[in-house]
């Protein structure tokens, strides 16, 4: 059954977006001379094996630490770390992690990073390292990859990263979602780093982790489409902004909505409830 699904999918992303891509079709292009991958596990696990020339990369080098939250760094940082992995503006990106805690989330930030500067060709290996292992088992390393500076030129777009004062100038004007888990928006449990319960009003609740099956697979276009044009009511002509904790949940269902449904206006409130839970001038609702 694995593997018929694994051709299906590889079919279908011959004629999809390329936002997941299989282990298949990955090691199809793995000789291609502009692809990079990048794999955002920790050092050790990295070292233990890992996807042949992939280079490891600690999600936290695109951020910088701003009070009580976290946001992304200038672009003139990200260029320097794009050309640090060997990013050039022509490079086919692959991410992945190793199914560990948030390395979805690490992969989906990264590829925030680098898409808000400009980097146009990314994708999630879809399944992350444990499909790849399935699929490829003997192509695997544990050699530290060697890196060829990259001459990555940023190219910053504006419309992407958005600040607490955007967001309390569009409160119930643009659809809004939230992509921590449901107990936490209604405010029956207390979010890691956030003082205060509840979510931010006029928001609707959609837990990114909603969009993948046990597997860490992407679920397909037309289940994630139930999800947010029926269920979240968005509109993918409209503008949505995206929060969450503290960004990197909320690069999840950003990626998913611009990269793989064609939502043409979404925007991430980076520092989301880190800033806006911990704030005592801020409104904030539950659903008790």
């Amino acid at each position: 059954m694995k593997v018929l699904l694994t051709l299906i999918f590889s079919i279908g992303y011959l004629i999809a977006s390329p936002a997941f891509i299989s282990a298949t079709n990955l090691k199809a292009k793995l000789d291609q001379k502009n692809l990079v991958i990048l794999d955002v596990t920790d050092k050790t696990t990295y070292k233990a094996g890992h996807i042949p020339n992939a280079i490891n990369i600690d999600v936290f080098k695109f951020r910088t630490k701003v009070q009580g939250y976290q946001l992304m760094k200038s672009s003139a940082e990200v260029q320097a770390i794009a050309r640090s992995l060997g990013i050039n503006n022509n490079s086919k990106l692959v991410i992945y992690g190793h199914g560990k805690p948030k390395e979805l989330l690490k992969s989906s930030y990264v590829a925030l990073a680098l898409l808000t500067n400009g980097l146009k060709n990314i994708s999630i290996l879809d399944g992350g390292y444990s499909d790849w292992l399935y699929e490829n088992p003997e192509l695997t390393s544990t050699k530290t990859s060697t890196i060829i500076k990259g001459n990555f030129i940023a190219k910053h777009n504006p419309d992407i990263l958005i600040d607490i004062n955007y967001v309390q100038n569009n409160l119930h004007k643009i659809d809004m979602i939230e992509s921590r888990p449901k107990v936490y928006y209604d405010g029956e449990k207390q979010s890691s780093g956030v003082r205060r319960l509840g979510h931010i009003p006029g928001s609707k609740s959609s837990f990114w982790k909603d969009k993948f099956d046990s597997e860490d697979s992407v679920l397909s276009k037309s289940n994630l489409e139930e999800i947010y044009l029926k269920d979240n009511k968005l509109n993918k002509n409209n503008e949505v902004i995206v929060y969450c904790t503290g960004g990197l949940e909320a690069s999840m269902n950003w990626y998913i909505l611009t990269q793989y449904l064609g939502f043409k206006n979404a925007k991430v409130y980076d520092a989301s409830m880190r800033e806006w839970g911990n704030r005592d001038d801020t409104p904030l609702v539950t659903s008790k």
